[in-house]
């Protein structure tokens, strides 16, 4: 007889665990018993659950403290005696919460997965039963160690995406998209994987390799970042006198930044200007390939190029790699926690 799937399901808020009141979409501590019961009312899968709830919000309100609790909440159970893990969380901060995961925890002999809701339980359209039930039988059936995201796209698709890759969602849609493409879909055949080199193979996935990870004890708000866009006037960013240690500074598609620009315009004099920060950029792809002449000046006044990883995953990674103290936080950026490098070998050049 096959044994009963266990899961830890941790419950922090967002829409999957609100409700519709007068217009005004708002957590409900409610709404945790309402996902576990429309659940069972609607499969036959017998599973058992822990529940546990390490905050209640909405997850535009999240910060790195928020991924130090749901952090701090999976160490405190022994992972072994579950089948897998269960992360119901908001949509707007679900790709960070996603990759600080994959920095915060060894890499898991179980499936460790976070699932959100385009609206909330019982609105029309939602997502929500449909997203949650895809990853029971995921837990159940695929027992694949890691990190994951899975979500239900307008396309009405179920896809599955490295924790690590996952990029905000669209505003239009409320699809979620990964970096490099996803995973793979999920549906009655199981997991159908994409056919790309970018993602890892699943004997990969199927065979981690644990590795110890830097312990981070509290996040200090000293990782800025910045998106790049025609007259960002960087003079009224004064970082005298405020502790910031690092900026991600997401420029343009192939890498680029405005190097001659006046009247505060021009990153290149706003690195110059703050050497006692550590500036990294985004998007590179292949840095030993032709870059602009932007580019390479950029370079030269000392920052650091960041090469195939999304916005999400990188300034996510900052924080960890600056509030951790076991690695030089270059040498933390450099190393691969969990797939969130896309590692395909690719032509000259840095499209992303």
């Amino acid at each position: 007889m096959e044994n009963t799937p266990k899961i830890l399901l941790l419950l922090t808020g967002g829409t999957i665990g609100s409700a519709v009141n007068d217009h005004c979409i708002n957590v409900d501590s409610s709404r945790g018993d309402d996902l576990l019961s429309y659940y069972r009312e609607h499969h036959s899968r017998a599973v058992e659950f822990d529940v546990v709830r390490p905050f209640n919000i909405l997850s535009e309100n999240a910060e790195p403290k928020h991924w130090l609790k749901i952090i701090e909440t999976l160490q405190s159970y022994r992972l072994s005696d579950y089948d897998g893990v269960i992360i119901a969380h908001g949509s707007d901060t679900l790709p960070y919460t996603a990759a600080a995961l994959s920095y915060g925890l060894d890499c898991p002999l179980i499936p460790i997965v976070l699932v959100a809701a385009n609206y909330a339980i019982g609105e029309r359209g939602s997502n929500a039963i449909a997203n949650f039930s895809a990853v029971v039988e995921f837990i159940s059936n695929m027992k694949l160690p890691g990190f994951y995201v899975i979500y239900k796209n307008s396309d009405h698709v179920i896809y599955v995406h490295l924790a690590t890759r996952l990029q905000e969602a669209d505003w239009l849609k409320d699809d979620f998209t990964s970096f490099g493409g996803p995973l793979g879909v999920f549906d009655h055949r199981g997991l159908c994987c994409v056919p790309t080199a970018k993602n890892p193979t699943m004997m990969k996935l199927y065979n981690p390799s644990p590795d110890d990870i830097p312990v981070v004890k509290e996040f200090r708000n000293e990782v800025l970042a910045l998106r790049a866009y025609p007259g960002l006037n960087y003079e009224v960013i004064d970082l005298q006198k405020r502790p910031i240690r690092a900026i991600l500074h997401s420029l343009y598609h192939c890498g680029s930044g405005n190097v001659a620009g006046e009247n505060g315009t021009s990153l290149l004099a706003f690195i110059k200007n703050n050497p006692h920060v550590d500036h990294y950029m985004i998007s590179y792809k292949n840095i030993h390939g032709d870059l602009y002449a932007s580019c390479k000046e950029l370079i030269a006044a000392g920052a650091i190029p960041l090469e195939n990883i999304s916005f999400e995953a990188a300034v996510t990674k900052l924080n960890f790699a600056y509030n951790q103290q076991e690695f030089l936080p270059l040498n933390y950026m450099k190393r691969e926690f969990f797939y969130e490098f896309l590692r395909e070998a690719q032509e000259n050049g840095y499209v992303i």
